[in-house]
């Protein structure tokens, strides 16, 4: 239910994360847990398919996030999500701008 959120104006969803959202990408999440050392669904993205969505290597909680500030960052900045977690539900077809009545 909270993906359907995500495009909400009031969300503080990154122009990076909305435009996933959107993607076919969203077609694919997969539980992770190298973006906090915790598990949760995200889109899966560079780092995910690189190391693997689960994996061993990965700081504990709450560690791993800082852990690809750098790598995040950079990838932001060009407008890419290779190294932001890109958090989401299996499905997203309910996850849609809302637009208030005219």
């Amino acid at each position: 239910m909270g993906t359907a959120y995500l495009l909400c104006p009031e969300a503080n969803t990154s122009a990076v994360h909305r435009a996933a959202l959107k993607s076919a990408a969203a077609r694919h999440t997969a539980v992770t847990n190298v973006f906090t050392g915790r598990p949760a669904r995200g889109i899966v993205n560079r780092i995910m398919r690189e190391i693997g969505p689960i994996s061993i290597a990965a700081p504990e909680f709450p560690l791993a996030a800082a852990a690809i500030v750098p790598l995040r960052a950079r990838a932001e900045g060009l407008g890419r999500g290779d190294f932001s977690p890109l958090w989401s539900g299996e499905n997203t077809s309910g996850c849609r701008r809302f637009q208030p009545p005219s």
